[in-house]
């Protein structure tokens, strides 16, 4: 009984002296940014711990954690507000339809709303684990494509980050929000590649693309479960976990830079993003984003591709 006490008390005086600390830091931003002067707050696609520890004091830095209820109560960043993925992140699924479609933007908004998002908020998205990085990835993209880009980042490492920090950690529901958010969403369709794009690109009038499926997917090594495998023709291939290391944090720049060198990828080459059906392309989406390259998804993916056999593959090995 005095022990559960004692702990208890070293967790507000943690909380407390953590909320401390938020109010006068300067965070160091993943990446090559450096800290910037007193006062200003430093944001990029993607930002480390450090960062948010300094930063997550302020009114208008909101964080999102992504996971489900029972997770999130066992532990979460302190003033995180849950975000459901499956039902506030994707749209519902249609019988035979495509899947991980975008969501109605009045219903985003709405969502967002209740979570505290206002016109000036800066939102950081957290994975609750290592295995589900591609998730906040792909609420990174969908809330880039809603109006809110340079507004929204990922967290490095996701809350397994935070929490090997030894930083502070809550339990329970979480905040209660007293005020809605006023935020207004502006989808806009420029970061969106379409069956059309896509076919310019494949007839070199378009973008190079960079298919993020996992190798043996791309070589058609391994069954997609749709209706045709192989790769649409002139695509590179650079799977989505390879810019990230096993505890699901961002490898180095220098070799990401690599990495996108060796696939074939040229400086300046304007990039779409595909893999299966939008969700690990949303990662490549923004690790690219992140190294300050001109990218959009294609987020019909090969599942709609596959589908229309009038579109080439490359690739493809015989089936039964």
């Amino acid at each position: 009984m005095i022990g559960s006490v004692i702990q208890r008390a070293r967790r507000a005086l943690a909380g407390a002296l953590l909320a401390t600390a938020t109010l006068a830091g300067n965070g160091a931003v993943v990446g090559a940014q450096t800290a910037s002067a007193p006062g200003t707050m430093p944001f990029s696609p993607v930002v480390s711990v450090a960062w948010l520890g300094d930063w997550i004091g302020r009114p208008e830095v909101i964080v999102l954690q992504l996971g489900t209820a029972e997770s999130f109560s066992r532990g979460h960043i302190p003033g995180a507000i849950r975000l459901d993925f499956d039902a506030e992140v994707i749209a519902p699924g249609v019988e035979g339809g495509l899947r991980m479609e975008l969501p109605e933007p009045a219903a985003l908004e709405k969502a967002l709303r209740a979570k505290g998002v206002k016109q000036d908020s800066k939102i950081v998205i957290v994975f609750d684990v290592a295995t589900n990085f591609a998730r906040a990835g792909r609420t990174f993209f969908t809330l880039e494509w809603a109006g809110l880009r340079d507004r929204v980042a990922v967290l490095d490492g996701g809350y397994p980050a935070w929490q090997a920090s030894g930083r502070y950690i809550a339990t329970g529901p979480g905040k209660t929000l007293a005020v809605q958010g006023d935020v207004t969403l502006a989808p806009s369709g420029a970061l969106l590649a379409t069956k059309d794009s896509v076919r310019a690109s494949v007839n070199g009038g378009g973008r190079r693309l960079v298919d993020a499926r996992l190798a043996e997917f791309y070589n058609d090594e391994r069954d997609n479960g749709m209706p045709r495998g192989g790769r649409i023709v002139g695509a590179v291939n650079l799977p989505f976990n390879s810019a990230v290391n096993a505890n699901g944090m961002f490898k180095p720049r220098a070799e990401l830079e690599q990495l996108v060198a060796a696939a074939g990828i040229g400086a300046a080459d304007p990039l779409t993003t595909y893999c299966h059906i939008g969700l690990q392309a949303s990662w490549m989406y923004l690790t690219l984003r992140m190294l300050g390259r001109d990218v959009t998804l294609y987020d019909g993916s090969f599942d709609e591709w596959s589908r229309d056999a009038s579109l080439p593959v490359g690739g493809a090995r015989a089936r039964p």
